[in-house]
């Protein structure tokens, strides 16, 4: 059960709705001008009310009139339950049926039906009303519903009508698919001193004040300023409220109705929605493939081509699988309901769910692949779906939130079905609540092992492979964490082995040619002549002439660093690392009798100025050796600990002996 909930006030023109939020309320909900003078209700107006409970409710009382059916559906797009409203002495008009079939669309699952004008009626003329309604809503979510005579001129059924509006809030769920906070925007005001504020009934997920949101389809982030439900400021959101969010630094031209807020980074806007349509059962006619269309989804009302995937045409009453190739990009989530309307919004033509956002279009010959995985969407099979989902992503592993995101089955469904198939050995799960399936596992696993065997043997000179090359070479998608647990997993059965962040063959032993033999050894003497001075491999080509191509020279050196023969430094410089032992030991001699090492130290203690020397610092202080506090260096206390711990180790050692 929700704290609180928004339901819908919705039926003919002049048949009463907003005398009833009136009656239940005391609010007035027909704010404009131009509502005043014509006596009927243009934009959606919502009121709070209070059950005699203390259950807080929010009443969206919606157009009538067939001229504002677009206002309609955005004041029904988001609520949880609805009152039909039905005049006694009209009975159901046009916009009565209008109205059921947007809140089936829309997702409506419970409710209550109120006949109005109770006093212009005798009691036969309510019993005949009664049966009519019942008729009407058979088979549709308000069957067996109370339905409650009611007078706004004499207040009868008023008590009646709150008694049942306790047992519908009650028996309201909603089931928020994605974890996340969503929000269609169905207003937009400023307020002097606050900026923009928008105001939408909170779809799922939680909202705090400070919290990052995104704007889209723009994907503008900002954050929510400050929060309100029912004009009092609150600490946080949740599902259900109808919320007011100041955003931060947005000026009102950015943002309008039938936009949406989101956490950042969960949805992005698309271009082709996959999904499930049911044409109206009073449809005047078939719907044929290619037809342009309004399609309503959340708050917005946007242009589309509803491309039908298995037929020509889709009859009144009868669901189908349909693209819709939106006019511009739209920000949809898998299991957003939506109405589809003519063009011209004369009719109501269908509604239905959205199955899968799609990059791409729609073509025949795509149908094997595609159709499949949407009608195991419509007939929620998770295990279907999801075995299809990881044949589409290729080596790539999902998360418990990629799969919500592209199926719309709730997270807790999903987990259940993957602990399941886990324990029956068809899923391997990874760090970060990664999983993919054991035949792509294992297929992943000789991927990643063949990926480091061919760049090794592209480059006899290289000893050891970073995991940033395998993923590249392997898919430039692979996720890190992914890479890092088969990497793991080589390691650990001895296929492949770790040294230092990079991955080598255990048995794999470099043979150099003869020629490379000799060019190793003449960049050894070199080296070795050079002592404690740095040398880069521009400098040793020049001097040898062209005897040696720079790129092989570059080669070798790279391959001589990989053998910790030689080190590199920070400013792309190279020196043996015996000479570099011997650097250290002259550093550290220098720490102890002076405290510190400078920059200025290095001409006395190097024999060169300070340009290479800062190198050779940074390099000490990049090993752990010594840590820099302002323009002096001292030796890390952990290097400390330890040089001093293996000099009490030998000197106990030659003790004994």
């Amino acid at each position: 059960m929700l704290s609180t909930c928004t339901i819908g006030i919705a039926g003919h023109v002049d048949h009463g709705k907003t005398s009833l939020v009136k009656a239940l309320t005391g609010w007035d909900t027909d704010r404009l001008q131009e509502e005043k003078r014509r006596g009927l209700t243009i934009e959606p107006g919502v009121a709070p009310l209070v059950l005699p409970s203390g259950r807080r409710l929010a009443l969206m009382d919606v157009p009538g009139h067939k001229d504002f059916r677009k206002n309609t559906i955005r004041g029904l797009s988001s609520v949880a339950a609805a009152i039909l409203v039905v005049a006694a002495d009209d009975g159901i008009m046009p916009q009565t049926l209008d109205h059921l079939e947007i809140l089936r669309f829309m997702g409506a699952k419970t409710g209550m039906v109120v006949l109005s004008k109770a006093d212009l009626v005798d009691e036969e003329t309510l019993e005949l009303a009664e049966m009519e309604v019942r008729d009407l809503v058979q088979g549709a979510f308000l069957e067996g519903c109370s339905v409650v005579p009611f007078s706004a001129l004499n207040r009868r059924g008023l008590d009646h009508v709150l008694m049942e509006l306790q047992q519908v809030a009650d028996a309201v769920t909603v089931d928020c698919v994605h974890p996340v906070f969503r929000l269609w925007i169905d207003r937009v005001i400023q307020a002097a001193g606050f900026g923009t504020i928008v105001s939408g009934t909170v779809l799922s997920g939680t909202l705090a004040e400070g919290d990052p949101v995104e704007i889209h389809p723009t994907r503008t982030t900002t954050t929510a300023r400050f929060l309100e439900v029912h004009h009092e400021r609150v600490p946080r959101v949740e599902p259900g409220m109808r919320a007011g969010i100041n955003l931060r630094g947005v000026p009102l031209e950015a943002v309008d109705h039938g936009m949406a807020l989101s956490s950042p980074g969960y949805a992005s806007p698309a271009l082709y929605l996959n999904a499930q349509l049911e044409i109206s059962r009073h449809a005047v006619k078939p719907l044929i493939n290619r037809t342009r269309v309004k399609m309503h989804l959340g708050t917005g009302c946007h242009n589309a081509l509803a491309v039908l995937m298995d037929r020509e045409s889709l009859n009144p009453g009868k669901s189908g699988l349909v693209q819709f190739r939106m006019e511009r990009p739209v920000t949809a989530l898998a299991r957003d309901p939506f109405v589809m309307c003519s063009l011209d919004l004369e009719a109501v033509l269908g509604g239905g769910t959205v199955l899968e956002i799609s990059g791409q279009k729609f073509r025949e010959r795509k149908a094997p692949k595609i159709v499949p995985f949407l009608e195991c969407l419509v007939r929620e099979d998770v295990s279907g779906a999801l075995d299809m989902l990881f044949q589409r992503s290729g080596n790539r592993a999902l998360t418990l939130q990629d799969m919500t995101r592209a199926t719309g089955f709730a997270s807790r469904r999903i987990a259940e079905h993957l602990d399941q198939a886990r324990r029956q050995d068809r899923y391997v799960s990874m760090g970060q609540d990664f999983y993919i399936p054991k035949a792509a596992y294992n297929h992943l696993i000789r991927e990643v092992f063949q990926a480091l065997s061919a760049i090794l043997s592209e480059n006899p000179l290289k000893t050891a492979v970073t995991a940033q090359e395998i993923r590249y070479r392997v898919d430039a998608h692979l996720d890190d964490t992914v890479c890092a647990h088969v990497l793991d997993a080589l390691v650990e059965s001895g296929m492949v082995a770790r040294t230092e962040g990079s991955y080598r063959l255990p048995d794999r032993v470099t043979a150099l040619p003869r020629r490379q033999q000799e060019m190793v050894q003449r960049i050894l003497d070199y080296a070795n002549k050079l002592g404690w001075r740095t040398f880069a491999v521009g400098t040793f080509c020049d001097e040898h002439g062209e005897r040696y191509p720079r790129p092989e020279v570059q080669k070798l050196v790279d391959y001589l660093t990989a053998q910790k023969i030689l080190v590199r430094l920070r400013d792309g410089r190279y020196m043996t690392r015996k000479a570099l032992e011997e650097v250290k030991e002259k550093v550290r001699e220098k720490i102890f009798r002076d405290g510190a090492v400078t920059v200025a130290d290095c001409s006395e203690l190097f024999g060169f100025g300070r340009t290479r020397g800062i190198s050779i610092l940074d390099y000490l202080d990049s090993t752990g050796m010594t840590v820099r506090v302002g323009d002096r260096r001292v030796l890390s206390d952990q290097y400390a600990q330890a040089f001093w711990s293996e000099r009490h180790r030998r000197h106990n050692g030659s003790s004994n002996s």
